[in-house]
């Protein structure tokens, strides 16, 4: 898909090119500088584009923040979480091999207690291994959790607004006019939902999640889908809850919450920032999410292209946010949903949380 948007971007350019006034003599030289003026508005946009297709979405960022927090259970000398969400990693390609190993360059070296992933560890089913590989190489000192984002469930595709069964019929010879006419409307209204910033569903395939548990807990990790565990170790008494996704799953946060005392040094993980939205969050000393993945593109004027339906807004699509005492992290995400980044680097999070100075 990379490279056939890219076959698209250059010939665009190239039939710009073709069809620029000629420069003619310098009598004509208004028309010659408008010309030129064409060319060099087209060079720009065909070098922004080929950047955000080829080089942003392997440039990885790892980003340090420290959070002091005042809390029973914190030891002393605190904790530290490394934050990963939204691989999107599908069976293989150059650009994601480029960016797994930076990754794995980043994160090599690194020290931490807890490893919080929260969701969309693949793009499609075939994106698994690549998923296992990459966590496989983690090693938090306490331990890894993990809770689901929508594309765990489900395989999302361009030919989910019109329905899968196009995708699957392929060619377009032989629908009716009707058909045509209920894509074109379709198209109108997914258009209308991205201007407007809503939610949008593409679901075309399910995900096996029960075999992707399955193959997480195998390498340690522990999935948290409406529950909660307690890590106790040293001096630290911490509680991490995890909830379903909103998309595709049954978000229950009182029952992810039930078995958690009041006051209890609490770590929430939620693919979607939406949790904010719930009351309850304000038990959470700390909320990580993802979901937006930044924006993926970030247009001058205007911010993030989309939020992906949520609250967040285009000029804050991620990063940090805090109600009271609670704060909420919501990650750029490592992958995209499509193989576009712009303004918006992958992310890395290490998240220190010590009690404050005295």
């Amino acid at each position: 898909m990379t490279f056939s948007i890219g076959w698209v971007v250059l010939s665009v350019f190239q039939s710009v090119v073709r069809n620029l006034p000629d420069p003619g003599p310098v009598r004509d030289g208004a028309q010659s500088a408008i010309g030129w003026c064409l060319l060099g508005v087209a060079g720009i946009a065909i070098g922004a584009a080929l950047y955000a297709l080829l080089l942003e979405r392997i440039r990885v960022q790892l980003n340090r923040f420290t959070l002091p927090l005042a809390a029973p259970g914190l030891p002393p000398e605190g904790i530290t979480i490394l934050h990963l969400s939204d691989f999107h990693f599908r069976a293989g390609g150059f650009i994601q091999a480029r960016k797994i190993a930076r990754a794995r360059r980043l994160l090599g070296g690194l020290q931490y207690d807890l490893v919080a992933l929260t969701g969309d560890l693949i793009h499609d089913a075939a994106g698994f291994p690549q998923a296992l590989k990459l966590i496989r190489g983690l090693s938090p000192r306490l331990g890894g959790f993990v809770c689901p984002g929508n594309h765990d469930y489900s395989e999302y595709s361009v030919w989910g607004v019109f329905g899968h069964t196009w995708g699957e019929r392929g060619e377009l010879g032989g629908r009716t006019p009707a058909e045509f006419i209920g894509a074109v409307r379709k198209l109108g209204d997914f258009a209308c939902k991205v201007l407007r910033n809503e939610l949008v569903r593409l679901p075309v395939a399910f995900n096996d999640v029960a075999a992707m548990n399955a193959g997480l807990r195998s390498l340690g990790l522990t999935p948290l889908v409406n529950q909660a565990v307690r890590v106790q170790a040293g001096g630290l008494d911490l509680w991490v809850a995890g909830v379903d996704d909103l998309t595709e799953g049954h978000p229950d946060l009182a029952a992810a919450l039930a078995g958690v005392p009041e006051g209890a040094l609490l770590l929430l993980l939620a693919h979607n920032p939406d949790i904010w939205l719930d009351p309850l969050v304000d038990r959470a000393a700390l909320v990580l999410s993802g979901h937006t993945h930044g924006g993926q593109v970030r247009l001058p004027g205007v911010g993030a292209a989309h939020t992906q339906g949520t609250h967040l807004s285009r000029r804050r699509p991620a990063g940090w946010f805090q109600r009271g005492p609670a704060r909420m992290f919501v990650s750029r995400g490592l992958g995209e949903s499509i193989p576009l980044r712009f303004g918006v680097r992958p992310q890395i999070a290490l998240i220190r949380i010590v009690p404050p100075a005295t």
